[in-house]
């Protein structure tokens, strides 16, 4: 058990991700900071911290690069300049405008409950809670997804196979104490912490990062993405969500998990879509991969 932790808003910040205008939940204790994320890129000031500005000046940032790196041009700005601001800062979190942490809602079936878009504004965000889980644990993660197959099989079936192939042989040349644990989410697991959401103690970020963008870094150097359509062009993002994964098990971060609350705007079309492709390439390869189980991932 670690000391009692209490939050307030100099020493705790959770960046709500935002490229475009939207309905924000409540903050009355001043925990959320809602980032304009792909600010250099964008027509529109949403009226919120950029992600390519502190107090109005430049900063070190990757705000260009948003298309392709998603959320993660705010989790970089934060892990740069985000102590100018709060210099207090002890922990750091990251969350979508239209996905949160839940506190007080479950589905056992999915790593997420989905609500209307109209419902953001009912949003209850639970400090006492998430004091309790960050006094008993060293993250908190999105509840994993279940697939039927390794993840290294849905990152091939949905992405760029050759992609992750590339990463692999990254970690394997550059930072080889990560490789077996790597081999083991990736390969020989089939349960995946999605969104690249998290709340986790400071130093712990700034060491994930460090590690991150270095890899991320060195892949842009060798994989030429001009050619990749809308969705697989968001790249890096995607291979975050795979190494945050990696890195939490090498470094045996005590987990929390919780569901996310998945705010759509009145439909699940895209999410039964996505799911009946899963299933149709679940069967075609249920013959020659078989879902393992692992759970390297302990609460």
């Amino acid at each position: 058990m670690k000391d009692k932790i209490n939050l307030n808003k100099d020493n705790c910040k959770i960046l709500i991700c935002c490229h475009k205008p939207c309905e924000l939940p409540p903050n009355p204790d001043g925990l959320f900071l809602p980032i304009q994320v792909g600010a250099a890129i964008s027509d529109v000031d949403l009226g919120m911290q950029r992600d390519d500005q502190v107090n109005g000046e430049p900063c070190d940032n990757i705000s260009a690069k948003n298309k392709s790196y998603c959320e993660l041009t705010a989790l970089y700005w934060a892990w740069k300049n985000i102590k100018k601001l709060y210099p207090n800062l002890e922990y750091i979190g990251l969350n979508h405008y239209r996905r949160y942490f839940s506190f007080d809602k479950k589905n056992y079936f999915d790593d997420a409950v989905v609500l209307s878009e109209g419902e953001v504004k009912n949003y209850s965000f639970d400090k006492t809670k998430l004091e309790k889980i960050l006094s008993k644990y060293d993250v908190l993660m999105a509840k994993p997804r279940v697939y039927p197959y390794p993840l290294d099989v849905d990152y091939s079936v949905c992405h760029v196979s050759d992609d992750i192939k590339t990463v692999e042989k990254l970690i394997h040349d550059n930072h080889s104490a990560y490789y077996y644990d790597f081999l083991s989410v990736i390969t020989c697991n089939n349960k995946l912490s999605h969104y690249n959401m998290t709340v986790i103690g400071w130093n712990y970020f700034c060491k994930y990062c460090e590690w991150l963008f270095s890899i991320l870094h060195e892949a842009e150097k060798q994989i030429n993405i001009e050619h990749y359509n809308t969705i697989q062009s968001r790249i890096w993002g995607y291979l975050a969500e795979r190494l945050f994964n990696v890195w939490i098990v090498h470094n045996k971060l005590k987990i929390k998990f919780l569901n996310i609350i998945k705010f759509f705007n009145g439909t699940v079309h895209k999410k039964i879509w996505q799911i009946k492709k899963r299933i149709k390439v679940s069967l075609a390869y249920h013959i020659n991969y078989k879902s393992i189980g692992i759970n390297f991932f302990k609460s």
